[in-house]
C-alpha cells in the first residue's frame, strides 16, 4: 500500500482531531479529508469524474440513514404537539420508580430492542419517553442516555431479527446455533451492565422527589390534554416495528398517526404546523415545561444531515478505490496468537468504524479481511463471528460522527459525548470477549498460508 493510499485515512483522523481540538464543526474536518482524498486518489489513476461517481454512490448508500433522520425530525415535534410525549411522561412518572430509573431503562430497552430487532426503533419510542421521565426527575441526561443505548445494543447483539447481527452471521458463514454457543461473554457483560446501573441508582443523588414529580404532573395536565388516546401514535410505532416493518416505513406510519392526532386535537393553522415541523416544538408556557417538552424540527438536524452526506461521499471514494481493505491488511500483519489476533482485530475495527462513519462497511471489510487469519484456529468462523459481534457490531455508538450514533443522539436529544462515559456495554463487551478468547477452541497443527504479508 503506497503513500497515496495512506494520506486519505490519515487526513480524516487529523481532520477529526483538529475539529474537536479547535472547536470547528466536524463537517470541516470531513471536508478537509475529502480534499486530500481527491488529490491522493487522483495519483492512483482515478479521474476526477470517477471519484465523484464513487462519492455519489457513497451518498446513495447513506440514503436510508438520511431518510430516518428526516422522519425523526418530523416525528418528535408532532409527538409533542399532539400530546403523546407529555402523556407518556405523565403516566410514566406514575408507574416507573425513578429511584431505579437507570437499571429499569437498561432492562426495558434491552427487552424491547430484542423484540423489535432495531436500536433506532427502540430509542425513538420507549427511549425518547424514558428520557422525558428522566428530565422530569432531574436525572443526568448522559447517564440515562447511556443506559438506554446500552440496552438497545443488547438487543442488536442478541435479537434473532437484528439486521446488523444477521449481516455478521451471513458474512462469516455462521449459523444461529453456533452464535448461541458463543454468547457467554455477551451474556456476562449484560449482567455486569445491569449491576453497574443498579449501583449508580443506589449511590447517585436522588434528585427527583415526590413533590417535584407531582408538580410536573400538575403542569402537564394544566397545559396538555392527558389521556390514553394520546398514546395511539406510540402504540402504532411499536406495533409496526413488531411486525418487522423496515425502520423507514415504521417511522412514516408514526409520523402519519401523530399528524392525524395533532389535526384531530383542535384547530391549528398551517403556519403553526409548518413552523413547528421546521423549527421544533416550543410550548412557551413560561414554566418548567418549556425545558421538559421541546425540541425536534428540521433545522436542528441540518448539520447532522450535511455531516452524513460528506461522510458518505468520502466513504464511497475510500470503498470504491479499494483503500480500506489494504489498510486493514497492512495493520493486521501476520498474527498467530489468539489474544493478539482478537486484540488487533478489535482495535482496527474501531478505526474502520471511525473511518467509514457507518455500521455496515466495517462488518463487510473486517469479515472478508479476517476470515483467513481466524481460519488457522479450530471453529474459525465462529471465533471470527463472536469477535465481530462483540466488538465491530457494538462500536458505532461510541463514535460521535458515526451515522448510527448521530441518529440516536437526535432521537434522544443528548450528545454522544455526554453518554460516552456510560456506554458500558460497548466499552466492556470487547474487553470481556478479549479476556475469554484464550479459551476459545484449540489451535490446529497445520497453519493456512498467509493471506497477505505485512508490508
Amino acid at each position: 500500500m503506497n503513500s497515496a493510499a495512506v494520506f486519505p485515512i490519515s487526513s480524516l483522523i487529523v481532520g477529526i482531531v483538529l475539529s474537536f481540538t479547535l472547536g470547528f464543526p466536524l463537517s470541516w474536518g470531513i471536508l478537509f479529508a475529502i480534499l486530500v482524498t481527491l488529490v491522493s486518489v487522483k495519483k492512483l489513476g482515478f479521474s476526477w469524474g470517477q471519484q465523484f461517481s464513487f462519492g455519489w454512490d457513497g451518498i446513495r448508500q447513506t440514503k436510508p440513514v438520511l431518510i430516518i433522520l428526516f422522519l425523526v425530525g418530523l416525528l418528535i415535534p408532532l409527538l409533542m404537539m399532539g400530546g403523546t410525549i407529555p402523556a407518556i411522561i405523565y403516566y410514566g412518572l406514575s408507574i416507573v420508580n425513578v429511584e431505579y430509573l437507570l437499571v429499569l431503562s437498561f432492562i426495558l430497552t434491552s427487552v424491547v430492542s430484542y423484540l423489535l430487532g432495531t436500536s433506532v426503533g427502540t430509542l425513538s419510542t420507549i427511549g425518547l419517553s424514558l428520557m422525558g421521565i428522566a428530565h422530569a426527575a432531574d436525572l443526568s441526561a448522559g447517564m440515562v442516555g447511556g443506559a438506554l443505548i446500552c440496552g438497545a445494543m443488547v438487543g442488536e447483539r442478541f435479537s434473532p431479527i437484528s439486521s446488523s447481527r444477521m449481516l455478521v452471521l451471513s458474512h462469516v458463514g455462521m449459523t444461529e446455533k453456533q452464535d448461541r454457543a458463543t454468547q457467554g461473554a455477551a451474556r456476562l457483560t449484560t449482567i455486569i451492565c445491569a449491576v453497574l446501573f443498579l449501583v449508580l441508582d443506589l449511590f447517585r443523588e436522588q434528585a427527583g422527589s415526590g413533590d417535584s414529580i407531582r408538580m410536573y404532573q400538575e403542569l402537564l395536565t394544566s397545559h396538555f390534554s392527558i389521556s390514553w388516546g394520546a398514546l395511539i401514535p406510540l402504540f402504532v410505532l411499536i406495533a409496526v416495528f413488531a411486525f418487522r416493518v423496515k425502520a423507514i416505513y415504521a417511522l412514516l406510519c408514526g409520523v402519519v398517526a401523530s399528524l392525524v392526532l395533532v389535526l384531530s386535537s383542535g384547530p391549528i393553522t398551517l403556519s403553526t404546523l409548518a413552523g413547528t415541523i421546521l423549527y421544533g416544538y416550543e410550548p412557551q408556557t413560561g414554566t418548567l415545561l418549556d425545558e421538559l417538552v421541546h425540541g425536534g424540527g428540521m433545522i436542528s438536524i441540518l448539520s447532522v444531515l450535511l455531516l452524513i452526506v460528506l461522510a458518505g461521499f468520502l466513504n464511497g471514494i475510500l470503498n470504491k478505490a479499494n483503500l480500506l481493505t489494504p489498510f486493514v491488511e497492512r495493520m493486521m500483519g501476520v498474527t498467530k496468537n489468539k489474544i493478539a489476533l482478537v486484540g488487533k482485530s478489535m482495535a482496527i475495527s474501531l478505526l474502520v468504524v471511525m473511518i467509514s462513519c457507518n455500521q455496515t462497511i466495517p462488518i463487510l471489510v473486517m469479515g472478508s479481511t479476517l476470515i483467513g487469519r481466524f481460519s488457522q484456529f479450530t471453529r474459525g468462523k465462529e471465533f471470527l463471528g463472536k469477535t465481530m459481534l462483540d466488538s465491530t457490531l457494538v462500536m458505532p455508538v461510541l463514535i460521535p460522527w458515526n451515522g448510527l450514533a448521530m441518529v440516536i443522539a437526535i432521537s434522544l436529544g443528548v450528545s454522544t459525548v455526554e453518554t460516552l462515559p456510560f456506554l458500558f456495554y460497548s466499552l466492556l463487551l470487547p474487553i470481556v470477549t478479549l479476556i475469554s478468547s484464550r479459551r476459545f477452541g484449540e489451535k490446529e497443527a497445520g497453519m493456512i498460508p498467509n493471506t497477505k504479508k505485512a508490508m
